[in-house]
């Protein structure tokens, strides 16, 4: 992988489109310190589709909300060593800089399209509104382009459609009004944040395949944030596995399936249902995630590991190398950990 441009020179067309590093999240509460994510690096490549992916409570959808410059300051804290989009460090911005990146070049897709779609304005009028809040365009071009995205998402109808209020909408419709608010400035990245969660399956198919379909016609880069491994298989070139405000795994999406390294990875690829495999009860990660104020000293899943030592305890490990592209940190791999071990994993979690 290519090196990045130094901050704030001009973008060059092998380096990452999004380049971050040692990103850092904390929030001052009153029990302490919350560290949601703590020192993280990782690259978005020009088109290519990166998948971040962790239970509940492992720093994911702070990470995207970093990014967007949507985390509050003060309770949060945001810092890192750069954070490069198209070669411009965006964290030396100003505000006004910031909100016209977020939204043009960069948009975001939420998880929960009700609570983000403005009840009282018809969705037409809210992806005029950010038209013209970033480009300049007038009503009624704006209101031609918000048509053209409507259509684009395959929504039906689409100028019938352009005036209806947010609650006269299914949630799969309602998260395509959301895909297409995001597209309609023609962004170089989408940040998706568990954009299936709230759907039901049928409908999370249909809007996987939208997002699959959107990516290729129009050669952006997406950033998936999910929980969901289906949703990597379906959609990602990279996994990026975060615990505990930390990447503890990152690999080529067929790597990962085919030989994950960590015991983290392992355990969630564990838990899927699988329909040429009967078990009498699904594998699980015994434990919950470390609260983000009492890190345990050592590598942060030895509480939960079936195989931590006294050495995963008491030190940290570093991201190492495993081969092209793929990253484990896990003082135990590469040799104990393969294919014998992942049966063992698996074999301890029934």
């Amino acid at each position: 992988m290519s090196t990045s441009t130094p901050a704030g020179g001009p973008p060059q067309d092998d380096a990452p489109l999004l380049d971050v590093r040692n990103l850092r999240t904390w929030f001052h509460t009153e029990r302490g310190l919350f560290k949601a994510v703590d020192g993280i690096s990782f690259q978005v490549l020009r088109g290519r589709a990166v998948g971040l992916v962790g239970e509940s409570g492992c720093g994911k959808s702070v990470t995207s909300l970093s990014l967007m410059g949507l985390v509050p300051q003060p309770p949060g804290q945001v810092q890192a060593d750069a954070l490069l989009f198209e070669g411009r460090d965006v964290m030396a911005l100003s505000a006004e800089e910031r909100r016209l990146l977020r939204g043009g070049r960069m948009a975001m897709v939420f998880q929960e399209p009700m609570t983000s779609l403005n009840p009282v304005h018809t969705i037409g009028a809210q992806i005029v509104e950010a038209l013209r809040a970033h480009t300049g365009l007038s009503y009624d071009d704006a209101k031609k382009r918000a048509i053209e995205v409507l259509e684009l998402v395959r929504i039906p109808s689409a100028a019938q459609r352009f005036d209806d209020f947010p609650h006269r909408l299914s949630g799969g419709m309602r998260q395509r009004v959301m895909i297409a608010m995001a597209l309609a400035c023609e962004p170089v990245l989408l940040v998706a944040d568990e954009p299936t969660t709230a759907l039901d399956v049928t409908i999370q198919a249909q809007i996987l395949d939208l997002l699959r379909d959107l990516q290729q016609r129009l050669g952006m880069a997406v950033l998936i944030i999910t929980h969901d491994l289906g949703v990597i298989a379906e959609l990602v070139d990279e996994v990026i596995v975060m615990y505990a405000g930390q990447i503890v795994e990152s690999a080529p999406v067929q790597a990962l399936f085919d030989d994950p390294q960590h015991p983290y990875t392992i355990g969630l690829l564990g838990s899927i249902p699988r329909l040429d495999v009967v078990r009498e009860r699904l594998s699980t990660i015994e434990g919950s995630v470390p609260s983000p104020d009492s890190q345990p000293a050592g590598c942060r899943f030895a509480p939960r590991c079936p195989f931590a030592d006294a050495h995963c305890h008491a030190s940290q490990p570093p991201l190492r190398s495993m081969g092209p592209g793929h990253q484990v940190a896990c003082w135990k791999a590469p040799v104990e950990l393969g294919r014998p071990m992942q049966q063992e994993l698996a074999d301890v979690a029934r």
